[in-house]
């Protein structure tokens, strides 16, 4: 699904505003063509007040741009644009009920505070009353470009790409060249597999706003779902030269360096986006994954530690978590991470089960989990191969059978991963011989994308088998 922005609506003082440009705003191309001839704004005056109000927007600070408005004089300060610039302020700041506040009385008529208001909404996740604030603009103003790119955007987020693209049609009719309804336009080219329109669209947003890194990053994104991983890390770099502390484009560079198998590269620019955002999650994923990849394994628990507690939902991250802790031989803080992404996974619940059973096991308790694994078999296929491993561990007999259904087994996947289950539980039944055998057969499969996998290559490593039928 795209990523919408609420902002340039929620900034719609910004483009009023000749010299005001706001998170997520384009420069206007007035602004473009007049900048290196027009002189410097009087020091303390509106327009320079409005100037430090927009490096801070972009800095995301604020609270401190909140605080120039008080420095603003009258009648300026009075104006439409400048209180709801205000009140697109508030909204970036978290505070929808003063911005709400400030649009009411600016007057809920006037299609600007209905903007400012469908975008409170839209925050407050109400689309049904953010597309009535929006309507209700387009009857004031049928061929405003701003409110029939919002309305797109909004048809976008909810699905519905013909009506989006006829929103942004208009928007670009009624303004040729309008810097959100071009993108919003590409978007629905690309995801109508139209990436030659998309691209043109792209191309005129780059030649429009040479000044804008979001262009850049977008055709970025088309280059690289294209397979062109070159001329994408081009337009990234490019992006990242206009908005070097931009979040998105550090991490969108870091996956294109990834596709390029610069690994130690998008490391660095993952580790500089954790920097900037500390508290969002996605750069400890990649970044987690980059570590596992190059074996820093210590450096990959640490983020998968911390993505446990930013994203509880992510339950790739216990998964990650629960292997490292196996690695380390913490059988019940394993087998507790499984546990986690097995309540938080409605695919891998077998994956999962077995993981936790493996590592309860391991602590010293066989019995424990039968009542666990009673609830994991019944969500397993019946008489599947992996319904019989799950009996295996609940009974704690029956590994003839599952032999005997090993060497039927034609998914080289599903047989790899119940191999490994089935050596693990030899090996927790105290049968050293019967474990080696299985465990290298796993590793002779090949299966190198299940998770199984790398935890196999550990435990041949920790049992001084990794010289054995290497890979």
């Amino acid at each position: 699904m795209k990523t919408l922005q609420i902002l340039p609506a929620v900034c719609l003082a910004c483009a009023v505003l000749a010299f005001v440009s706001c998170v997520s705003k384009p420069p206007s191309r007035t602004e473009e063509a007049v900048s290196s001839v027009k002189p410097e704004p009087r020091p303390g005056g509106t327009e320079d007040i409005l100037r430090r109000i927009a490096v801070l927007c972009e800095q995301g600070d604020y609270q401190n741009a909140l605080g120039l408005f008080a420095e603003i004089k009258e009648p300026d300060a009075d104006t439409d644009n400048v209180r709801l610039l205000k009140a697109s302020v508030h909204l970036s700041a978290g505070s929808p009920e003063e911005a709400e506040r400030i649009a009411v009385e600016v007057g809920p008529e006037k299609t600007r505070a209905l903007l400012v208001l469908a975008s409170v909404e839209g925050v407050r996740g109400r689309t049904k009353e953010q597309k009535a604030f929006l309507e209700k603009a387009l009857k004031n103003e049928p061929e405003n470009a701003e409110v029939l790119t919002a309305l797109g955007d909004l048809s976008a987020s909810a699905g519905s790409f013909k009506a989006a693209a006829s929103y942004y049609d208009r928007a670009l009719a009624a303004e040729n060249g309008y810097a959100q309804a071009l993108l919003g336009r590409a978007w629905v080219y690309r995801n109508a597999k139209d990436p030659k329109n998309a691209e043109l669209l792209l191309n005129k947003a780059v030649t429009l706003y040479p000044s804008w890194a979001v262009p850049l990053q977008e055709r970025a994104r088309l280059y690289r779902a294209l397979g062109y991983p070159f001329q994408a890390l081009e337009d990234i770099d490019r992006a990242l030269a206009l908005d070097k502390n931009n979040y998105w484009i550090t991490a969108d560079r870091g996956k294109i360096l990834i596709d390029l198998n610069r690994k130690e590269e998008a490391l660095a620019e993952y580790e500089r986006a954790k920097k900037m955002n500390p508290g969002y999650y996605l750069a400890y994923v990649y970044s987690a994954g980059i570590k596992d990849d190059l074996a820093d394994y210590e450096g990959a628990y640490a983020d998968y530690a911390a993505l446990v507690k930013l994203n509880p939902d992510y339950y790739f991250a216990f998964e990650g978590l629960g292997m490292h802790l196996m690695r380390k031989g913490d059988w019940i803080g394993a087998r507790d991470a499984f546990m986690e992404a097995y309540k938080r996974s409605r695919q891998d619940t077998v994956t999962y089960g077995l993981l936790a059973a493996v590592n309860w096991m391991r602590g010293g308790k066989p019995n424990e989990p039968k009542q666990f694994l009673e609830q994991v078999l019944r969500k397993a296929e019946r008489d599947s191969l992996e319904w019989y491993v799950l009996r295996l561990y609940h009974d704690l007999t029956g590994d003839n059978d599952v032999a005997i259904r090993l060497d039927r087994e034609k998914n080289a996947d599903t047989k790899a991963r119940m191999l490994f289950y089935l050596a693990s539980y030899y090996d927790i039944r105290g049968n050293k011989t019967l474990a080696d055998k299985y465990f290298l057969q796993v590793r002779e499969l090949e299966r190198r994308s299940i998770a199984e996998w790398r935890l196999n290559e550990w435990t041949l490593e920790a049992r001084g088998l990794a010289a054995l039928n290497p890979p």
